[in-house]
């Protein structure tokens, strides 16, 4: 089972967790909505983002293992440099998580502040 708020992983876990289809997982993860940060274990750069779609945090970190980079500018650059292997180097951890009757807007200005707190615009990989 998930423990909220300890999830902290690479990449390469959490594939693994959908590859062996863990549904009380995905099933927990795809109710919650949230924010989060990868951090890059080689530089320490950090992006801040958040999950308020459908299928919530489980569908958002999908993505991340479909591409590399979930359809970050920033991350997109690294992936096509190869820079960084983001399967073994990005580590996601969840920030805060609500349920999915929480407004969206109420994520988003979360995702704002955190974004703000840990400066993601200026020293890490956030351009929004």
């Amino acid at each position: 089972t998930i423990s909220f708020p300890t999830i902290i992983f690479p990449l390469e876990l959490f594939g693994h967790y959908r590859e062996n289809d863990k549904a009380s997982w995905k099933n927990t993860l795809s109710r919650q909505q949230g924010v989060y940060v990868i951090t890059n274990t080689d530089n320490g750069k950090l992006y801040v983002g958040s999950a308020t779609g459908r299928n919530g945090i489980y569908q958002r970190w999908k993505n991340y293992i479909d591409n590399g980079h979930g359809g970050n500018t920033e991350l997109s650059k690294l992936v096509e440099q190869q820079e960084s292997d983001v399967e073994t180097h990005f580590r996601y951890t969840l920030l805060e998580h609500y349920d999915s009757t929480v407004p969206k807007n109420v994520v988003l200005a979360r995702e704002a502040y955190w974004k703000q707190a840990l400066d993601t615009r200026k020293h890490g990989y956030n351009d929004n």
